[in-house]
């Protein structure tokens, strides 16, 4: 009873603990999120942004990287072996949650449905760390047509004179900070009862 009641709580705190997506080859891993909380809508421009690390948790800059992304829409019986990608947006680097030069890109998901993002990378200095292509899956729900997509989504996609995208980060913070005195609360909660039923 007591884990369930943790396992509650914890939950209630930490909603997006589950949110980051992890994957791993060879000496290289990475965490993907996208923007805005994990939850892509068709027509809806994202930002997805990848912190790969080497072995101990140290980041591998855009800058070290030849990183490219691909973006594959994924019908559940059909590999993606052989198919040309949906989408091939470019890599910008990105500062956001505590991440700097980070690979980052912009774009909008045309359809619902099912999407797998490749990255693929390869060491610009000889030996930095081992080339790597992760592979990450989405779920896109619906969200604005395509066709009414504001033609100015493209101003937000960075340039040269706007290198790096920032994450809107103070947006999230408060929620997540309300999220943790609820579950703070609940777990304080929950402790009572049981401590009192325990007399």
């Amino acid at each position: 009873m007591l884990t369930a009641a943790l396992t509650i709580a914890v939950s209630i705190s930490f909603p997006n603990a589950h949110a980051h997506e992890v994957e791993t080859a060879g000496d290289v891993g990475a965490t993907m999120h996208i923007e805005p909380s994990d939850t892509p809508r068709a027509g809806e421009e994202v930002l997805a942004w990848f912190a790969i690390a080497r072995p101990g948790g140290q980041t591998i800059p855009l800058a070290n990287c030849d990183c490219t992304l691909a973006v594959y829409a994924q019908p559940q019986d059909q590999p993606r072996e052989g198919k040309m990608p949906n989408l091939t947006p470019a890599f910008a680097a990105v500062e956001t949650e505590g991440y700097q030069d980070i690979p980052g890109a912009r774009f909008t998901f045309p359809d619902v449905g099912t999407y797998t993002l490749v990255v693929s990378g390869q060491p610009k200095q000889a030996d930095d760390f081992t080339p790597f292509e992760l592979d990450f899956e989405t779920t896109v729900a619906s969200g604005t047509p395509v066709s009414q997509v504001p033609t100015d989504a493209e101003a937000a996609i960075p340039s040269s004179s706007n290198p790096a995208v920032a994450a809107p980060a103070t947006e999230v913070a408060f929620g997540k900070w309300a999220m943790v005195g609820v579950g703070v609360v609940a777990l304080m909660a929950i402790a009572t009862v049981l401590f009192q039923r325990s007399k």
